[in-house]
């Protein structure tokens, strides 16, 4: 790929293939359908549930049986459905990623100031962030392009690495 073409997504679906995940489990809500696409057309495929807590489950077993998998959602109610299996992954070091698709860059720079609440949005954008904090070896907000790519990496290696 010509690394004009690269975005934030594409980095970590490149990342993502890179350490073995095939399937991506989820819930292809608003905030994370663009790249549920993406991931789909670059080979992953996707593999809809019918709602968060069954996405979780399938990629924790996955894993399991797969070594890593990765799981989907938009955050906010589909990130707090899925904390549940994500910490019982967590607990038993099962290597699951976990996706939770925010409103983009572009969006946030747009409204950050305006003090409104985005739906799905319990109080502020780092809800989810300090929820998955806690059940989880790694937990990253993009926030910036430029450092997106360190930070995806290092959250992958930590997840493999502590699994």
């Amino acid at each position: 790929m010509n690394e004009s073409n690269w975005t934030v997504g594409k980095y970590l679906i490149h990342r993502l293939k890179q350490v073995g995940v095939k399937h991506l489990f989820g819930i292809p809500g608003d905030y994370i359908v663009d790249f549920v696409l993406d991931a789909n057309e670059s080979g992953i495929q996707y593999v809809g549930n019918t709602n968060e807590i069954k996405a979780g489950y399938a990629a924790d077993v996955y894993a399991r049986l797969n070594g890593i998998s990765a799981v989907a959602v938009t955050y906010g109610v589909g990130g707090f459905s899925l904390i549940n299996t994500i910490a019982g992954a967590y607990v038993e070091r099962v290597p699951v990623i976990a996706l939770n698709g925010a409103p983009g860059i572009a969006k946030h720079l747009e409204e950050r100031d305006t003090g409104l609440l985005w739906h799905y949005m319990l109080s502020d954008q780092s809800t989810d962030l300090e929820m998955y904090r806690r059940v989880t070896v790694a937990a990253e907000q993009l926030k910036n392009p430029a450092l997106a790519p360190r930070q995806i990496d290092q959250a992958i290696i930590t997840c493999l690495t502590e699994s």
